[in-house]
């Protein structure tokens, strides 16, 4: 909805909050009626309403009859008695009554709201969602010659950016700008933080910069809460630049960061896998004095397990506790899965059971951890068992589940068990996805079982799951393998036409087929066409090529290989070295051998116990 101006609101029909009051029911019924007449009794039930209000046990039924009463008075009560009920009202979640109340309260005769009245209806217009209907509540303000308060448009600007009505909020914050209606920092930092959820973070910033300029000749210190949701909002953006710089500008401005600063930064720089830096930080939020809290604790505890540091990840965990800390999943999740990575599956299964004694429910990442782990392993018994004891938890697999399970079954040989799993999948209404489908035609490929891979990748192709360059590599690999170099070819021309390019690897595995076959001029096509297509020849390449032309004889075409591999800035290595060493004693050209022996060592390469032998052979007198 527009914002309406302010000051036309008391003209307009819109104006008038009466209007939308129909939404709501507008009829209290209540066998606790407490009418009454005279002044003293009326003071009574004002008084009583107020006690019974902040006693915090006060029941929605008792407070209707309250109402009853209220409306009932001739002449009407207190204002104040309205409002601690309405406000009491509020406090209970009770919004939807609230409103009701203001709407049959308004119809009385003689009823004047006051200013508290209608911020708290304001309130729970907000909290109903309904906070465009706030500006009718507004224009109450005007009728009744009520002026505007900051805490007041606050409530309105909050609601309208909870709901995600940024238009309307920015309309009536230029508005209070530009009429000088009151506002202080929350006024600012509301919108900012509007702002930064729907991901308008230039915005934001352009407002801080207002605030220290002045709208209107008025300037505004920033609050520590107009910096945060713009740090954030960077972090997520992955601006982790701007946001330190952006901390530093707060600092300079004598702004004090406060916890959630420092939340939101060190969560940017692990993200951008900034480890050094987010540790200067937490060091640094230690030097000032500010605590840490659980989003801290959980990002260092992250921190030390992708360091492998489980010894002082568990310390931490012991700190926690001691300082008055309950870990929660999102803790111990990290700890678990360093601990599974690590091979220590006893320690990571007592840990499950710490949280379990805990109160704490693992969530499907962490069953999903040590699935995964026992999968790897080959444990698919075990594994199995801890999917029964997840789902008899309540905690449902997913499709990584799934993926790990099919990936243990298939590397443990056991074929029936893995497509049951895959078929299993749709009854639960999982979808399997492209890795799914990898897992078979990689495994299928392996075992050689060509027809049934083509047959895999084929259903993957229906069901308009795109194949990755992971699927492609896989089949390639098979296909090779099989000694299917034209289909491998035709596959390997599909790939480039479906706009998957190659990785390095995949044209590798083409290139060595070539070679091993002796086709390398075919071999060598295939090496221009990385080039071709934008790819970097590695070592493995390289040494493919020396290799084929090496079985071929054609060892000084080999030697040109190397010292192009050079050349381009690819260090040959030892096995780049041994293949031409070997070939050309082979060939009788000791010399050359000899001198390719003394360029290895002078680019610092160390012997092995190949190129020692090479070299015994060259030394040994013939017999």
């Amino acid at each position: 909805m527009k914002a309406q101006p302010l000051m036309m609101m008391t003209t307009r029909p819109t104006g008038n909050p009466r209007l939308f009051f129909t939404l709501f029911g507008n009829q209290f019924h209540s066998k606790n009626n407490y009418s009454v007449t005279n002044n003293d009794q009326q003071r009574r039930l004002d008084n009583l309403i107020q006690a019974r209000c902040k006693s915090g046990n006060l029941k929605v039924k008792e407070a209707l009859g309250y109402f009853d009463s209220l409306t009932k008075m001739r002449p009407l009560s207190s204002i104040w008695a309205f409002n601690h009920l309405i406000g009491a009202l509020s406090k209970m979640n009770h919004f939807s009554t609230v409103v009701s109340m203001y709407k049959q309260i308004m119809g009385c005769a003689g009823f004047r709201p006051e200013a508290g009245t209608l911020r708290i209806v304001i309130k729970c217009l907000c909290r109903l969602k309904k906070a465009d209907l706030g500006f009718s509540v507004l224009a109450t303000f005007y009728k009744h010659g009520l002026g505007l308060d900051a805490l007041t448009l606050n409530t309105l600007l909050h609601g309208l950016c909870a709901q995600g009505s940024m238009v309307a909020a920015m309309e009536l914050f230029q508005e209070i700008v530009e009429k000088k209606h009151p506002r202080d920092e929350i006024t600012y930092g509301t919108v900012i933080n509007g702002l930064c959820k729907v991901g308008k973070t230039k915005k934001a910033l352009e407002l801080l910069k207002r605030m220290y300029d002045g709208d209107d000749d008025k300037s505004i210190q920033p609050s520590v809460d107009c910096f945060n949701p713009i740090l954030d909002g960077l972090c997520k953006e992955e601006r982790v630049d701007e946001a330190l710089s952006l901390f530093r500008d707060m600092i300079n401005h004598g702004v004090r960061p406060d916890v959630i600063s420092y939340n939101c930064l060190i969560h940017g720089l692990r993200k951008s896998g900034l480890w050094g830096e987010a540790k200067t930080l937490l060091i640094d939020m230690s030097d000032r004095g500010i605590s840490f809290d659980l989003h801290t604790y959980s990002a260092l505890m992250d921190s030390l397990c992708k360091e492998g540091r489980t010894q002082e990840a568990f310390l931490l965990l012991d700190l926690m506790t001691r300082e008055g800390f309950e870990p929660n999943v999102v803790t111990i999740n990290p700890l678990i899965s360093v601990l599974c990575k690590s091979d220590r599956l006893e320690e990571a299964d007592q840990l499950i059971d710490y949280m379990t004694n805990h109160g704490l429910s693992p969530d499907i990442f962490t069953y999903n951890i040590v699935l995964d782990t026992m999968c790897r392993k080959g444990s698919t018994k075990e594994a199995l068992d801890v999917l029964e004891l997840m789902i008899d938890r309540g905690v449902l697999p997913n499709i990584i589940t799934y993926n790990s399970l099919i990936y243990g079954f298939c590397h443990s040989g056991q074929w029936k068990e893995a497509i049951k799993l895959f078929d299993e999948m749709k009854d639960q209404n999982i979808s399997p996805d492209v890795i799914s489908f990898g897992i078979l035609v990689d495994a299928l490929c392996k075992e050689r079982r060509m027809e049934e891979a083509i047959q895999m990748f084929d259903l993957m192709t229906q069901r308009d799951i795109k194949p990755n360059i992971v699927t492609y590599t896989s089949l390639l690999n098979g296909l090779c393998l099989v000694g299917q170099l034209e289909k491998a070819k035709n596959l390997f021309e599909y790939m480039v036409s479906q706009n998957v390019y190659p990785h390095i690897i995949t044209l590798n595995v083409l290139i060595d087929a070539y070679s091993k076959k002796g086709w390398m001029d075919k071999a060598h096509k295939l090496f221009d066409r990385i080039i071709e297509l934008g790819g970097e020849p590695d070592q493995f390449t390289y040494n493919i090529l020396i290799k084929g032309h090496c079985m071929k004889r054609e060892v000084d075409q080999a030697k040109k290989i190397l010292e192009e591999m050079t050349s381009k800035g690819v260090l040959p290595d030892m096995i780049s070295y041994n293949t031409l060493v070997k070939s050309y004693i082979k060939a009788e050209k000791i010399d050359v051998a000899l001198a390719l022996l003394y360029d290895m060592i002078q680019k610092g390469l160390v012997p092995d116990h190949v190129t020692q032998n090479i070299s015994n052979a060259i030394l040994s007198p013939s017999p």
